[in-house]
């Protein structure tokens, strides 16, 4: 058997540095790690990542709706190339950068799309490729905002919008977290960055570690 753990968190939680600590912290302890992210990890995700961030701002009358359909093409390839094949191998990790519940989060509670629609969608797009742990870095939007802020790259067209769209982010990532804790942890993202990077290796190793996960 193998394990997909899923990243999830707001623009400046913490979550991109997070993933690549713990994808680097279970390499230490001999494991098969494949590190993703979405939008990404294929070369159409990566093309496509490009024109939803639109740092260059090349796309910026790229509507609400296609965007919507582009994470969901993105995770389709991601899935179809990347994730089912690892995951049908034993023995492996796969730590992704985002997943399923962004979407929800962000175009279902932040844009206002349907919720039951994202989540149909994406339970077409992902087949068996289900998240056997996603946690949840969160931080307020003020600090997570001035996290962005501070970055020395361009932001990207979602960290630029208002902060009410971030908080209805933010309490959907809570709301679906709360309403399956089988599967969500959730990690206080304004703990410092080592602290967090442990309590995260941990949640992780729990599940690996699992009696019924035969991952040696």
């Amino acid at each position: 058997m193998s394990i997909l753990i899923t990243i999830e968190g707001g623009d400046g939680s913490g979550k991109s540095t997070q993933a690549r600590l713990l994808s680097q912290a279970l390499i230490d302890k001999g494991h098969k790690v494949t590190a993703l992210r979405e939008p990404g990890g294929t070369n159409l995700g990566e093309n496509l990542r490009e024109i939803l961030n639109d740092n260059q701002q090349q796309h910026t009358n790229l509507t609400d709706l296609s965007q919507l359909y582009l994470f969901l093409a993105a995770r389709a390839q991601l899935v179809t190339e990347r994730i089912s094949p690892i995951l049908a191998e034993p023995n492996n990790v796969v730590v992704c950068d985002r997943y399923i519940d962004s979407t929800v989060a962000y175009q279902g509670y932040g844009v206002g799309f349907d919720i039951d629609f994202i989540k149909q969608a994406n339970h077409y797009v992902i087949g068996n490729s289900k998240p056997n742990l996603t946690i949840l870095i969160d931080c307020p939007i003020n600090i997570a905002l001035s996290r962005t802020m501070s970055r020395t790259e361009k932001t990207s067209r979602f960290e630029t919008k208002p902060n009410e769209y971030h908080e209805r982010v933010r309490k959907g990532f809570i709301k679906l977290a709360n309403d399956n804790h089988d599967r969500w942890r959730i990690i206080d993202g304004t703990l410092d960055k080592k602290t967090l990077s442990k309590q995260i290796l941990s949640l992780a190793l729990d599940v690996i570690n699992a009696p019924n996960s035969n991952i040696n």
